[in-house]
């Protein structure tokens, strides 16, 4: 029986756990965050004109944007869909001001969602959507 990480086995009557090799699968340090859009048009825009991320490929014939961000090997692709879902999924971009990243993306026409959040001694957040729904959020130092 497996328990979280952890292999448990019955020996003699008794439970005996032994931990379990993860899988070699060989993962780069890199990330594609795919997110379904109605509109690449806008949807690029919005990614490249107000968070200044830059735009490494399209193809109209997928209906597919690929861009990279400003956090080494974290790149968003962007699919168009009739209708997208956005669900509870939260990007954090770290920052290292929150406030002055939060002046600069509304200057830039981003509305942000509430008041920026404080948690003592963790972390500043400040919450945005994408024109499609999806939850981004500005992660600072609590200062």
């Amino acid at each position: 029986m497996v328990v979280g990480a952890v292999m448990v086995t019955a020996i003699g009557g008794g439970w005996m756990a032994a931990e379990r090799q993860a899988p070699k699968v060989g993962f780069k340090p890199e990330l594609l965050i795919q997110l379904d859009v109605a509109s690449l048009d806008r949807s690029i825009e919005f990614y490249t004109k107000k968070l200044g991320f830059r735009l490494t490929e399209r193809r109209d014939d997928l209906k597919f944007a690929h861009l990279v961000t400003s956090v080494p090997g974290v790149q968003i692709g962007l699919g168009e869909v009739p209708s997208p879902q956005p669900k509870g999924i939260v990007l954090n971009f770290e920052v290292t001001n929150t406030d002055a990243g939060r002046r600069a993306l509304e200057a830039a026409g981003v509305v942000f969602q509430g008041e920026t959040l404080l948690i003592p001694g963790k972390v500043k957040l400040a919450g945005f959507t994408d024109p499609d729904g999806h939850r981004l959020r500005l992660a600072g130092p609590p200062k």
